[in-house]
Formats: C-alpha cells, sequence, structure tokens
C-alpha cells in the first residue's frame, strides 16, 4: 500500500517522516497558534525535541500522528470517511481503534 493518503492526497505529504507546526497549518489553511492550541489539548501529537537549555518548544509531528489527526478530523459521508479510513497504515488503523474501543468502556465516575 502507498504511504500516500489516497482519499485525500492534497493534504498528505508523501516521503516525510515528520512535519512543522507551519508545514502542517500551512497545508490546511488554519493558524500556526491553532494548531498549537491542539496540541496543548492533546488533540495533535508532537515530538518536543527542544534542548535542556532552549525555552522554545521544538515540535515536530510524527507523520502517522498528522494522518491521525486528519482522520479524527473527519465529516461528510460515511463512504468518504471510511475510503479514507482504509487508506491509513495498519498502525494507525490499530491506534484508532484502541481509542475507540476505550471511548466505549463505562466511566469510573458514572454515579
Amino acid at each position: 500500500m502507498s504511504e500516500q493518503l489516497q482519499i485525500f492526497a492534497s493534504l498528505d505529504f508523501p516521503g516525510r517522516s515528520t512535519l512543522m507546526i507551519w508545514e502542517i497549518a500551512s497545508r490546511l489553511g488554519v493558524t500556526v497558534r491553532h494548531l498549537l492550541n491542539q496540541i496543548d489539548d492533546g488533540a495533535l501529537v508532537v515530538l518536543d525535541l527542544k534542548t535542556p537549555t532552549s525555552s522554545r518548544r521544538c515540535a515536530r509531528v510524527p507523520i502517522e500522528c498528522y494522518r491521525a489527526y486528519i482522520a479524527k478530523q473527519l465529516t461528510g459521508p460515511v463512504e468518504v470517511r471510511a475510503a479514507f479510513l482504509r487508506t491509513l497504515p495498519p498502525t494507525e488503523k490499530r491506534a484508532l481503534i484502541r481509542e475507540l474501543e476505550a471511548s466505549l468502556k463505562p466511566s469510573a465516575h458514572v454515579v
């Protein structure tokens, strides 16, 4: 299977393993601030490669995390979403399944 997203090829970065926040913002047409908020909220997972002496974040987004983020943002016809999900690598599919299963478990906080 190709590494490139087949349904939304215009959103993918073929041949890349990590991405910079500004690249994603540009590709998605959002601000860097919006993505930084998404990172702070846990919606977008990044590697923070800053050095111990640096005060600035040096975020790189693994391509798998970027693709998972895109998959979580999908809305629209079920057929389009299903076709997109079929193009994801098996590791991403398993991660999404685990997340869905966890969200279906009864909460310990239910009274």
